[in-house]
């Protein structure tokens, strides 16, 4: 490092998911562009790179807000130890509680997304260790269905189409995940599939497609393009004609594993998420269950009017302890094993499960 060059360091405190951090990713193009010569050095929480001397500049990322504990730490810990740097914290967690941030350590988070920053395509030297094969991008941003369980409206309010998402596609993956909140949703999707055609990469969108705006025409758009897997999402029972329709395009058109979460633990009980599921199984669609929790920084689970802590504990063991990536097996003499007949003997397995693993003394979770 020469004597004029300013050092930047980016940070992500907790590693929880296979994707590094994008935001991260698109301030470090940011940064490499605004200010030459720098170095920009990228770490995961308090593990200093060898080459780090004097940062000017530290930027903290984050995700879940149950992580928050470990954010402050982290953030505790580089302002200690680099006094005369600035030290930003943004993203998902910061932008859904930020009066906890600054309430433990001094700072005042930026909520939403970072414009300057996000015009910039991800800089992927940067995989915070992870092994990336595939370009990561949106589409469009924020989503204009609203719904009362979904955080998306406080990070990112209005809906708004990203015309420029091919810049953030490397030549050298051969994937792309796109990260849109409802693609289905957006204007320009006609154009994009037109763009995705002429990239020839595999895509996933992996937040999942709007079931609802996922007819006939969608499906015979989206079966010209290397779609794999294919993703909806069941949050509700009043959308089960929906997913039907869905699963039957998406075996007619898409011809791929279909995949659906299927959130539980808002307004839903045990006996409707029990149907939900056995109705995918039964369809021989992947269900990824998906627990409700409101923004907080506690790790304590909180359940739904109609949950409780041992049913969310086994539910959460059950999938663990008996499928692969946490999606519930194509498998209906499996299915039925683990899960039981009906809702009631469902419910009952749950709490075998609940029981059974309090005998082990396994810490919560």
């Amino acid at each position: 490092m020469t004597r004029a060059q300013k050092q930047y360091l980016l940070v992500e405190p907790v590693a929880k998911t296979p994707y590094p951090p994008l935001g991260l990713m698109k301030i470090s193009t940011y940064l490499k562009r605004r200010c030459q010569p720098c170095q920009v050095l990228a770490t995961i929480g308090a593990n200093i790179p060898k080459s780090l001397a004097n940062p000017h500049d530290i930027y903290v990322t984050t995700l879940f807000t149950w992580d928050l504990d470990k954010v402050v730490k982290t953030l505790q810990f580089y302002v200690d130890r680099y006094p005369k740097a600035e030290v930003h914290v943004g993203g998902i967690a910061a932008s859904l509680l930020p009066d906890h941030i600054q309430r433990h350590t001094g700072i005042t988070p930026h909520v939403g997304l970072w414009e300057k920053a996000e015009k910039c395509e991800p800089d992927y030297t940067f995989a915070f260790e992870r092994r990336l094969n595939a370009s990561i991008t949106f589409t469009s941003r924020g989503c204009p269905r609203k719904c009362r369980f979904c955080n998306v409206g406080t990070v990112e309010p209005e809906f708004f189409v990203k015309d420029d998402w091919e810049k953030d596609i490397s030549p050298a993956l051969p994937r792309i995940v796109f990260w849109d909140n409802n693609w289905l949703a957006s204007p320009s999707v006609g154009d994009d599939c037109e763009k995705m055609l002429r990239l020839g990469k595999t895509v996933d969108f992996n937040q999942g497609l709007d079931a609802r705006l996922y007819d006939e025409g969608a499906a015979r758009m989206l079966g010209k393009i290397r779609v794999n897997p294919i993703r909806f999402a069941f949050d509700d029972i009043s959308c089960e004609k929906h997913i039907l329709r869905a699963i039957r395009l998406a075996k007619k058109y898409a011809k791929t594993d279909i995949r659906v979460y299927v959130l539980y633990n808002f307004n839903d009980t045990p006996e409707d998420f029990y149907h939900r599921i056995s109705l995918l199984n039964k369809r021989g669609a992947l269900a990824f269950p998906m627990e409700y929790r409101a923004p907080t920084a506690l790790k304590v689970r909180f359940p739904g009017k109609h949950w409780n802590v041992a049913l969310l504990r086994a539910l959460k063991l059950s999938v663990i302890f008996y499928y692969r990536k946490g999606m519930i097996t194509e498998s209906r003499e499996s299915f039925r094993s683990i899960y039981g007949e009906n809702a009631k003997e469902f419910v009952s397995k749950l709490y075998e499960i609940y029981e059974y693993d309090k005998t082990l003394k396994r810490p919560a979770q």
